[in-house]
């Protein structure tokens, strides 16, 4: 008695079909020449150095793990091959891995352009002269004369920055205001710190690069002992 022939299953049967019309036109975009990946990290091919994947019978190559490569991983991964950039032959970039590149080219320009962006150079007068004109509350007033209003419009204050007195850590300053003709200082006294009146100053440096929203910061805020 004969054996019945297995009927394959329409979704093998899709899959067949589509293989065989794509072989002749990945064929001629060039013979695949698959090589060994770089790395394997849990299983998955890693790319190295002018690597690059390809689906057999596809007829893009993929330079990152963008989504077409990912969906035939998980489908079916023997039709995932690596290759190396100059064995694609005729096969064109993927267009999700060229939006990648791009991005990373455009990611990359913008830091260099960061890192390479000239400093400004240190203000010839890096200590500001303040005096006291009141306290409430805990904060101490402080403002400079109206002489230094401009540049320290171009100074930002960052947090901790530390009021010294004799050294020692008294407080933090908390603003900068310098809408006035008069800039003021705005600093939170240490609840034990003994408030000193006199002179102070305040000490300008370049600012930190997370928070450069100003060529200039506040370093600190001193005061000043006077001769007895």
């Amino acid at each position: 008695m004969p054996i019945p022939k297995r009927q394959r299953s329409p979704l093998i049967r899709k899959y067949l079909n589509v293989s065989r019309s794509a072989q002749p036109e990945a064929r001629r975009l060039g013979e695949l020449k698959p090589v060994e990946p770089a790395a394997r990290r849990e299983g998955l091919p890693v790319l190295g150095d002018d690597q690059v994947y390809v689906l057999k019978y596809g007829t893009d190559y993929h330079t990152t793990w963008c989504q077409v490569v990912a969906d035939t991983w998980d489908q079916a991964p023997r039709r995932l091959l690596v290759t190396t950039l100059a064995a694609v032959g005729a096969r064109t970039r993927c267009a999700e891995c060229d939006q990648h590149a791009k991005a990373a080219r455009t990611a990359a320009s913008q830091e260099y352009h960061q890192q390479t962006r000239p400093t400004p150079e240190p203000p010839p007068d890096v200590v500001v002269p303040l005096k006291v004109i009141g306290m409430a509350h805990g904060i101490l007033f402080l403002a400079a004369g109206q002489e230094y209003r401009e540049r320290l419009k171009e100074t930002a204050v960052e947090p901790a920055t530390p009021l010294y007195v004799d050294g020692r850590r008294d407080g933090l300053v908390v603003r900068l205001d310098s809408a006035h003709d008069e800039p003021l200082l705005l600093v939170q006294l240490d609840p034990r710190a003994t408030f000193r009146n006199g002179p102070y100053q305040v000490r300008l440096r370049h600012p930190l690069r997370r928070s450069a929203t100003k060529p200039y910061a506040v370093e600190s805020v001193e005061y000043v002992k006077t001769a007895p």
